[in-house]
């Protein structure tokens, strides 16, 4: 299934994929990481978070390849600590979300760009969700909110009003954007046509070697298509169902079992 390290690009989603519970990656699995890409293997990290979101993990990591950021809106230079390209929504999604807040006046909301987070309302889940990224976000409203720029804007709530806003937002059909699931409290807005799925498939307009295998590993529904674009498709164990069932492979260990870690040293002793 897998080809050699030298030939294999392995991108990993990061919350509930190769971080576990408590969001830090333990020391042997960086070990492994570091061990993977000595051996010529390349590795880095997909994730919906922004740069300053994952920047403690991309430090940690090390990754070898770009970095898709914002579920897809950014390709990132590790290395240079810059973006390489980025997609952002059009200035028509303003009316979108000001209409979907005005649905819901009880979920936090927040819009995501290049140079930060803009709080545009707060609640008990979106407070929690500040709390976990360890992030310094701007808090205003959508009046006072940047004009353009916006690459994601993200919905929070306990999971049952989600569902009732996903299904809201699915009878709008909004052409202009994707609305995605990157978790159960979240539900998110992205350019049309933008996801990881689409990010892999600029990484390999950028890759020289014709040769590379692409691998992706993902748990929720954001990481569906890239699943479906990579040549591998990777999911931990505790992935959603629809996940593993888009899955070429499906590990049998969780992420709070060092899932992922795990498959990277059975391919560094396969060699």
């Amino acid at each position: 299934m897998f080809k050699d390290l030298k030939h294999l690009l392995l991108i990993s989603d990061l919350d509930g994929t190769l971080l576990p519970s408590d969001k830090r990656i333990p020391p042997e699995d960086l070990e492994i990481i570091r061990q993977f890409q000595a051996a010529g293997g390349r590795f880095t990290i997909a994730t919906g978070r922004t740069y300053e979101a994952a920047s403690v993990y991309l430090e940690q990591v090390q990754p070898n390849a770009p970095v898709i950021l914002y579920n897809g809106a950014m390709l990132f230079d590790p290395v240079k600590k810059q973006p390489i390209a980025t997609l952002p929504l059009a200035t028509s999604v303003r009316q979108i979300v000001r209409e979907l807040l005005d649905w819901n006046p009880d979920m936090g909301a927040e819009i995501l760009t290049a140079d930060g987070i803009y709080v545009i309302r707060l609640n008990a889940v979106e407070r929690r969700h500040i709390a976990t990224c360890g992030v310094s976000p701007v808090f205003t409203d959508l009046a006072h909110a940047p004009e353009d720029g916006w690459l994601k804007v993200l919905f929070a709530l306990e999971p049952p009003e989600v569902d009732r806003l996903a299904a809201y937002a699915a009878s709008r059909q909004d052409t202009e954007v994707e609305y995605v699931r990157s978790a159960d409290v979240f539900l998110e807005i992205l350019p049309a046509g933008v996801s990881k799925g689409t990010a892999i498939a600029r990484f390999r307009d950028r890759l020289a070697d014709g040769d590379t295998q692409i691998a992706a590993a993902g748990d929720y529904d954001n990481d569906l298509t890239m699943l479906q674009h990579a040549d591998v498709g990777i999911a931990p164990a505790n992935a959603q169902p629809n996940v593993k069932a888009a899955a070429d492979l499906v590990l049998p260990d969780t992420c709070d079992q060092h899932g992922l870690p795990r498959l990277m040293q059975q391919l560094m002793e396969r060699t």
